[in-house]
């Protein structure tokens, strides 16, 4: 048996877990499983309906993230689960590769347009202001610099990529990680409360959590759970929210690259050093490509029609629905208290602020310039 194969088998044990947990959720009446599913149960009683449904929008996505942090954080599992566990993100990617079957490119356009100029302004002015808050705070220029592109990209994937281009230590990549991660657990019980309390539209909580949460998988959990729409009425939130976030998304070679430069002159590097690590294709996201090509594969009619959708078009939707429920889990089961509580100290303060004066910003903009309809 090859190398490949017996790692792909190490992994199907954790990945059953998460599996097992979405199912618990949100049912399994998909798979001719005769169980409604955690989420229609509590919803099915009238007393927790209204005291807690309607405080917080609590549906399967949350209970999927909920149940995924409990288990990481009362039991220690072990190495041979969290193998399959930490294949979360790639059933987030293919999620979103499948999303993209909810857009024509004249709704990517129609979205993407604003997205993009309101993202591209989002990202400088948080890249400016965490960089400025970093040399304030007597920063280490590198542990800084991986901050910044957390707080203003994608989160820890920004971190990760990042890191290598900025000649980061270690205890810098772990800092910002736990400091993303922090934040993103209080995102995630905060922003759908707060977007019911305004009466925000699907449309607009898209756009602000788009734009205002720091990581990908966050800004997924809180549409879906602001929004979870079903097969035949698909998420408005999710589907606003997503091309804001991969508008994000796009930019991260670039921020990675800016960054690699202004890194090298803070430390006196030589100018080849930046070179190394920072090529633009290197940190592209590749599933972007997939999601675009699914894009087109809808606006060309190759699965059916939109309105009403298709047999097809509905069987997607509830295969990314379970690729989200599966990867949401396994986002859960890698957020470790004991890890976030190394965010303490400056990187905590830094980041916070930077990450909460953009989730205020974001809000004042959409309160006052987006409508409730795309």
């Amino acid at each position: 048996m090859s190398n490949k194969a017996s790692e792909l088998i190490k992994t199907i044990p954790g990945i059953l877990l998460m599996f097992t947990i979405a199912i618990f959720t949100m049912g399994g009446e998909d798979l001719g499983i005769p169980w409604p599913g955690l989420e229609a149960y509590i919803k099915s009683t009238s007393h927790s309906n209204s005291m807690i449904i309607r405080v917080l929008p609590l549906n399967y996505i949350f209970l999927c993230i909920l149940f995924g942090i409990l288990i990481a954080n009362l039991i220690k599992l072990p190495n041979w689960l969290m193998q399959g566990v930490t294949t979360s993100r790639i059933f987030i990617k293919v999620g979103v590769i499948l999303l993209g079957s909810l857009y024509s490119f004249g709704d990517v356009v129609k979205l993407g347009g604003t997205a993009i100029f309101l993202i591209l302004s989002f990202v400088v002015m948080t890249l400016i202001l965490t960089m400025w808050l970093g040399k304030k705070a007597n920063m280490d220029p590198a542990s800084t610099a991986v901050l910044a592109a957390g707080t203003s990209v994608c989160g820890v994937s920004a971190i990760v990529a990042t890191a290598p281009a900025v000649r980061a230590k270690t205890t810098d990549v772990v800092f910002s990680i736990a400091t993303i991660l922090s934040y993103g657990v209080v995102s995630i019980i905060l922003f759908p409360v707060i977007g019911k309390m305004l009466n925000l539209s699907a449309h607009q909580f898209g756009v602000w959590a788009g734009t205002g949460i720091l990581s990908s998988g966050q800004v997924l959990a809180v549409c879906l759970i602001f929004d979870p729409g079903t097969a035949t009425h698909a998420s408005v939130s999710l589907k606003t929210g997503e091309i804001y976030n991969l508008a994000r998304v796009i930019f991260l070679p670039f921020v990675v690259l800016a960054l690699a430069v202004l890194s090298s002159r803070s430390a006196n590097l030589l100018d080849e050093h930046i070179t190394i690590h920072t090529g633009l294709w290197s940190k592209f996201p590749i599933f972007v490509l997939g999601f675009l090509i699914m894009v087109f594969i809808t606006s060309v009619g190759l699965l059916g029609p939109v309105s009403p959708p298709s047999p097809e078009l509905i069987t997607i939707r509830k295969l990314y629905s379970w690729f989200f429920a599966i990867g949401l889990t396994g986002l859960g089961m890698q957020i470790s208290f004991s890890e976030l509580r190394k965010a303490g100290g400056k990187p905590l303060i830094v980041g916070s602020v930077a990450a909460v004066f953009k989730a205020l910003l974001a809000l004042i903009v959409v309160l006052l310039l987006i409508s409730e309809n795309p």
